[in-house]
């Protein structure tokens, strides 16, 4: 395994999740930054003798590459990789959407538009089959997972008619080099962002439940996509780590509490990592450093309307968890190999 941005929250996550996994070994991690300065430079909390390498140095030894780099670059690595023989997991948004929607939000040229029939979108409890042994992986990120899961038993079951989606995040979202996230910016203070229907994920987000309504509970990545529209409303709140999403759907038909239990405790039967409440709600301390979502869904009878909750570690299962998740289905390890069910508290 190599890992190409290990300076990152993300790639420090994946050398924590992957140093633990029995059948890989990490030959090498680059950083431009920290190229040549021992591991402990960029995160004390790590503990390993070699330095960073250089990128080249990483993508020729490793098998696997987790490209963990900023959008717009993996797009540039990955041919050559997969040319090369290799396996790719992209941490970035460069493979998520088609080239044409990618451009449109994200105000950047695609490079290899070609690559992205290949890409297998990596949120296992969709793609599950589609994963094991994928070439090219697009990884989600953390309010994407969290929104797709709180709403896909609804969008599946054909009864999810438009939804009002809130996102709470912890400041390790932003990355480390984020903007507008220094102490005396953050520190007691809650602030929306990029709203008003711009937030480059509300098209992953509608593309994910669109397929969801045309194709079922077990779709594939390039099948039919139906209609669907959402709003987003992110925050930036004063944690380290954590996703927290409410989600208030209009849906279609009669339901009680019970049937919204069942239909979200069968649609999630079996799923490793992911846990639907039945009492209590979903909180970030609660998933905090594990691979874990946390839902639940509430009818309200005042409003026929249904609000479902969903927590999740950014770090994690929003990015780094999710990665090695996939690798686990990509070369046919258990799923759950090297990643952690229980969160840390306090």
């Amino acid at each position: 395994m190599g890992i190409v941005g290990a300076s990152g929250y993300g790639g420090a996550e994946l050398l924590r999740l992957l140093k633990a996994h029995p059948g890989v070994e990490v030959v090498g991690f680059s950083s431009r930054k920290y190229e040549g300065k021992p591991l402990s430079a960029a995160w004390p909390q790590l503990w390993d003798r070699r330095p960073f390498h250089s990128q080249e140095e990483v993508l020729e030894r490793a098998e696997v590459v987790f490209l963990a780099l900023p959008n717009g670059l993996a797009m540039e690595l990955t041919p050559g990789l997969l040319e090369a023989g290799k396996r790719v997991i992209d941490l970035s948004g460069d493979y998520r959407l088609p080239p044409e929607v990618y451009e449109a939000w994200y105000g950047i040229p695609h490079k290899s538009p070609g690559l992205y029939p290949e890409a297998i979108y990596g949120l296992p409890e969709l793609h599950r089959e589609e994963l094991k042994g994928a070439r090219l992986v697009a990884n989600p990120g953390c309010y994407v997972t969290a929104t797709t899961l709180a709403l896909a038993p609804l969008a599946s079951a054909g009864v999810l008619r438009r939804a009002f989606v809130v996102g709470l995040s912890g400041v390790s979202g932003a990355g480390r080099e984020g903007e507008g996230t220094f102490f005396a910016e953050v520190n007691e203070n809650l602030k929306p962002y990029k709203v008003g229907g711009t937030h480059r994920h509300i098209p992953e987000m509608e593309r994910n439940l669109g397929r969801l309504v045309a194709q079922g509970p077990r779709v594939r990545t390039h099948g039919p996509v139906g209609e669907m529209r959402l709003t987003f409303v992110p925050h930036l709140v004063p944690m380290t780590r954590g996703i927290l999403v409410t989600a208030e759907a209009e849906v279609d038909g009669d339901w009680s509490q019970g049937t919204l239990d069942e239909l979200y405790g069968d649609f999630y039967i079996g799923e490793p990592f992911v846990r639907v409440l039945r009492e209590a709600l979903p909180e970030t301390k609660g998933t905090y450093a594990s691979n874990r979502v946390d839902l639940k869904p509430l009818y309200e009878p005042r409003t026929g309307r249904v609000l479902v909750f969903a927590a999740l570690d950014n770090l994690v299962k929003g990015m780094a968890g999710q990665a090695v998740q996939n690798l686990n289905l990509m070369l046919g390890f258990p799923e759950e190999t090297a990643l952690p069910k229980e969160g840390i508290w306090p």
